[in-house]
């Protein structure tokens, strides 16, 4: 019995270039709603590296256009400045000081929701939506 193939020699593996990908994660954070009687939780996207301290600088970023249409405030002071991470513990930019209630849930909330914890913020009595 004889066996044949089509003629076609073998060749080695042909590996390509790597795939093209981009990082694209959700951020949590928390705004004021429209009437300032409660939270909103927020998710935002971003590209890119994500640590613990994005989500803080995305709420230290402001608004989107989008949160703006939508009545949303932010009562935590916009800033170009950025937070660091020590540890587990995130450090505000000085002269952001929570300077409202809100703002202060804000921050804590936001934190939470990445897993940190923002120094001098109290803990207690705060329930994020």
């Amino acid at each position: 019995m004889t066996l044949t193939a089509c003629g076609i020699r073998p060749t080695p593996v042909l590996t390509g270039g790597e795939a093209p990908t981009v990082s694209a994660h959700a951020l949590t954070v928390y705004l004021v709603n429209a009437d300032r009687d409660g939270l909103v939780r927020r998710t935002r996207t971003h590209i890119g590296t994500v640590d613990i301290t994005t989500a803080m600088n995305s709420l230290l970023a402001g608004l989107t256009e989008a949160e703006e249409e939508l009545g949303l405030v932010t009562e935590v002071p916009e800033t170009t400045a950025k937070a660091i991470a020590v540890l587990n513990v995130i450090v505000m930019p000085e002269g952001t000081e929570p300077p409202t209630k809100w703002a202060l849930f804000q921050v804590h909330c936001t934190a939470l929701a990445s897993r940190a914890k923002v120094a001098g913020v109290p803990t207690s009595d705060v329930n994020c939506p």
